[in-house]
């Protein structure tokens, strides 16, 4: 009997394209925060730890780390609930829509492939 838990992960096109898009969001994150350090150091603090954040979370993904499958459903969850909340309350924008649709196609993925829950192994 072959013990397939130590066989190598491909990591699924999608979640490579979700680590890639999630590591740009995080330099850019550390670049807004750094060019606020001429404004404010504690304005550029927040942005340069949630780019430090995000990285760490591109590297889980890129890695096939169960624990980043898991925050970034529960941080696309909060991003679905948010989006929604705010069409119902009436404060629609094209991007809360966009931000909104990108989370429950991300989530709807992350769910519906059964490639993507065996890399995790989740």
């Amino acid at each position: 009997m072959v013990n397939n838990t130590l066989a190598p992960r491909q990591r699924p096109v999608g979640v490579t394209i979700i680590a890639i898009l999630q590591a740009i969001g995080g330099v850019l994150e550390i670049l807004g925060g750094i060019f606020l350090l001429n404004v404010s150091t504690v304005a550029a603090i927040i942005p340069i730890v949630l780019g430090i954040i995000s990285l760490i979370l591109a590297w889980g993904l890129w890695t096939l780390k169960p624990w980043a499958f898991w925050v970034t459903v529960v941080l696309e969850a909060i991003t679905l609930i948010t989006g929604i909340v705010s069409l119902v309350t009436g404060n629609i924008t094209a991007s809360v829509v966009i931000q909104t649709i990108i989370a429950l196609a991300i989530l709807i993925y992350l769910f519906a492939d059964r490639n993507v829950r065996a890399a995790f192994r989740t």
